[in-house]
C-alpha cells in the first residue's frame, strides 16, 4: 500500500473502508492518526494491536466543525466548553465524562472520554460523510515518535491499514495538549501544541498544573 493523495475520490473511499471496519491513516493538524469507525467495536479494538500496545489505554474522539455531534458521546462541563468555544479547531484533546448511555472500547472500561475537533480538511470531510465522529490514536507503534507525515505513519503501522490519506506535513508537528476537565481537573496532561499559559487564561486561571510536555 502506498500513501494516496486525499482527493475527494480518495476520501469517500476512506469512508467506505471505515464503515467496513477497517482502520485508516489520516492526516490531522498535529500528527497523522489512526482511525475507526466509532460504530465498529471490532475495529476500535484493532488500533490497540496495530500500535503493539496492550488494551486498556482510552481512545480519543475526532471530531469535525459541527460541535453539535459531540454532545451525544460527552458531558461538556463550563470549563470544557469554554475551551472549545475558544480554541474552535486546533491541537488540543479534552478530557470530559463520557455521555450517559454510551459505551465503547475507545473508554477502555472508563466513563471518561478525550474529545478533539482537530483543524484538519481531511478529517473534517471524513466525519461529515461518515456521519460519526472516529476513534483515533497517533499512527505509529507504541513508544515510537508520532508521525508527522504520511510515509512516517505508512511505515510504522500501514500493515494494519487498509488506506493511508496525504494531506502533506502536518501544521503543528507536535501532539496535541491535553486538557482534564473532569472532577480532577482543570489540569494538563500532556503540553504540546497549546502552551500552558494559554490554556490558564481562558480558564481564568493563573497558572494550570501540567503532568508532561512535548513541546520543545
Amino acid at each position: 500500500m502506498n500513501c494516496t493523495p486525499a482527493t475527494p475520490e480518495a476520501i469517500a473511499q476512506a469512508v467506505a473502508l471505515l464503515r467496513d471496519e477497517a482502520l485508516a491513516i489520516l492526516p490531522t493538524d498535529t500528527v497523522y492518526g489512526l482511525c475507526a469507525d466509532v460504530r465498529c467495536d471490532e475495529a476500535v479494538r484493532a488500533i490497540s494491536a496495530a500500535k503493539g500496545r496492550q488494551p486498556g489505554t482510552p481512545l480519543q474522539l475526532l471530531f469535525g466543525e459541527d460541535v453539535g455531534m459531540v454532545d451525544g458521546y460527552a458531558v461538556l462541563t463550563r470549563g470544557a466548553r469554554a475551551l472549545v468555544e475558544a480554541f474552535g479547531p486546533a491541537g488540543w484533546t479534552i478530557i470530559t465524562d463520557a455521555a450517559p448511555g454510551w459505551d465503547s472500547p475507545a473508554l477502555a472500561g472508563g466513563k471518561t472520554v478525550g474529545i478533539r475537533i482537530p483543524d484538519a480538511p481531511v478529517v473534517e470531510a471524513v466525519v461529515k460523510k461518515l456521519g460519526a465522529p472516529l476513534v483515533a490514536s497517533s499512527a505509529n507503534r507504541h513508544g515510537e515518535t508520532s508521525p508527522t507525515t504520511c510515509a512516517q505513519a505508512l511505515a510504522s503501522v500501514g500493515q494494519a491499514c487498509a488506506i493511508a490519506l496525504d494531506g502533506g506535513p502536518t501544521v503543528a508537528a507536535l501532539d496535541s495538549t491535553v486538557i482534564d476537565c473532569t472532577a480532577t481537573g482543570p489540569r494538563i496532561l500532556r503540553e504540546g501544541a497549546i502552551d500552558r499559559a494559554t490554556v490558564a487564561r481562558i480558564l481564568g486561571l493563573s497558572d494550570i498544573p501540567v503532568l508532561r510536555s512535548v513541546r520543545p
